[in-house]
This record gives structure tokens, sequence and C-alpha cells, in this order.
């Protein structure tokens, strides 16, 4: 039996400057067609603007007091505009490793909402070290 080749290592510098090496990221399938897309953790930048639009959908700071309360009524709107606000910014085209959505997006994504969606998300939270994407719980927390 041949012994098998060892792969070329890059050179460690050019290894750094491959698109999204500086996140952790994982390539899915889109259900229903062939196409794949790549959810990469989100930056500390999407932290950012998911936490700031989970408040503005709340109408106020998220704490630990108030939290239960929160998640209660974004629940009972069924409004997913901070879950879009995180997801369009951490979705990436495989052969561009552009995003797929811009911010302006958002609404679009928010009123498409499902289960798949959902699943994408839960992956970049995967990816961040949080176990499922509970936006109210998991701003308390910051």
């Amino acid at each position: 039996m041949a012994a098998r080749k060892k792969p070329e290592a890059l050179d460690p510098r050019q290894a750094l400057l491959q698109p999204l090496a500086g996140y952790r990221h994982k390539t899915m399938d889109v259900p229903t067609s062939s196409a794949k897309v790549i959810v990469r953790e989100p930056s500390g930048d999407d932290w950012l603007m998911w936490q700031a639009q989970l408040q503005a959908v709340a109408g106020e700071d998220v704490s630990e007091e108030n939290a239960d309360e929160v998640a209660a009524r974004i629940t009972e709107a069924n409004d997913h505009t901070p879950e879009a606000t995180l997801l369009v910014r951490v979705l990436i085209h495989p052969d561009t490793y552009q995003r797929v959505f811009t911010d302006e997006d958002v609404t679009v994504v928010a009123s498409q909402w499902g289960p798949v969606y959902g699943r994408f998300l839960n992956a970049a939270f995967e990816l961040a070290g949080i176990a499922t994407a509970k936006p109210v719980e998991d701003a308390k927390k910051n």
C-alpha cells in the first residue's frame, strides 16, 4: 500500500489571511435546493447590532430583572426582527465569501422567518459557544 501524501501546508501568514480565517464557521445545506451557505460565528459588532435591535423591539433595556417579561412580550408579538438582524450578518456565500444578505434585508428576512432560518441562527450561536438561540435570556447576560 502506497503511503499517503501529506497535504501541502500553507504558510501561516497565508492561512491566517484566508477568508473567514478569524471566525469559526461551517458550511450548511440550504434545504429544498442544492445551494450551500457558510454560517460564521457572530462578531462583536454583530452582537451589538442584535442587542440594540432586541432592546428596540422590547422598548427597554434587557436585564436579569425583566428578561422573562421581555421574552414573553417578544414571543407574543411574534417579532423575529432581532433574530433576523443577527442572521443577515452571519450567512456567507461559499463562492464569494460575501454576506448573502445586507442589513437592509432584515425586514424581509424577519417577515419570512421559519425553522430553516432558526437552524442557521442556532448554528451561529453554537459556533459562538452558546447552546441555542434564546435572544432575551442571552442578552440579560451581557
